[in-house]
């Protein structure tokens, strides 16, 4: 029985040793060979659909941002992402976007880099975009390629889309989690309540309290404007209600 006991002992302190010998090795290479991949978490969003639609008829430049993390140490001095751009990208280079010097900073491990995003009269009638995918620079290679979230992602984290348009676009979970609470759509009823609330994006989770809030909300707005000018009515010729 203490032979079999000591043997376990044994074993137990192996498998600890290699364990720290692994972790070093793993933090050996990754100082040797560091990575960089687009920071995304199961809650991440693989991409941007940006629209100027929801913002003031003056804006003309508005801007996105790509979210990267490192895999490695800290350095303590600048260094620098390579992106490309997929050939399936809509989007043109310098006249619907530009991305910002694609900068890691020393002595970091993230970095939020702008994307400027143009307004074109085209992008009243339609919509277009552009995919990066993480290249090799002499900095970096490329980190993690694995999604997140398999069920709600599309792309990996070397890849990131950003879609850009001037319309106001049916978001695409009003059907589902929207329209309990504020019914059936229409553009004039969403602009309502874009600029009641202020939000513009729509996708997403929202929490119980914020939902109450925002409807709320435009249902006291909605009132307020029907004393005042009498009902509202959508592009349909029906009139604006809330449930």
């Amino acid at each position: 029985m203490m032979e079999n006991n000591k043997l376990i002992i044994y074993a137990a302190l192996f498998l600890a040793v290699l364990a720290t010998a692994c972790s070093k090795e793993e933090r050996v290479m990754y100082q040797q060979d560091p990575r960089v991949y687009f920071t995304k978490f199961v809650t991440n969003s693989d991409s941007t659909m940006y629209t100027f639609a929801t913002g003031p008829d003056d804006i003309t430049v508005d801007t996105a941002w790509l979210n990267f993390r490192i895999m490695g140490d800290a350095v303590d001095h600048d260094r620098e992402i390579k992106l490309t751009v997929l050939d399936t990208s809509t989007a043109v280079a310098g006249y619907h976007y530009a991305v910002q010097p694609l900068i890691i900073p020393a002595n970091a491990f993230d970095a939020r880099i702008p994307v400027l995003l143009y307004r074109r009269p085209g992008l009243k009638d339609s919509m277009v975009h552009v995919v990066f995918e993480i290249s090799e620079s002499a900095d970096f290679k490329p980190g993690y390629s694995d999604k997140p979230n398999p069920f709600a992602n599309k792309y990996d984290r070397l890849h990131y889309k950003v879609s850009i348009n001037d319309q106001l676009l049916k978001p695409g979970n009003w059907d589902g989690s929207l329209s309990p609470s504020f019914g059936a759509y229409s553009m004039v009823k969403f602009k309502f309540m874009i600029d009641v609330t202020g939000k513009t994006v729509w996708t997403g989770a929202i929490f119980p309290g914020d939902m109450q809030y925002l409807i709320q909300s435009v249902k006291l707005a909605l009132y307020n404007y029907e004393q005042a000018n009498g009902p509202m009515y959508d592009e349909n010729g029906e009139q604006v209600v809330f449930p």
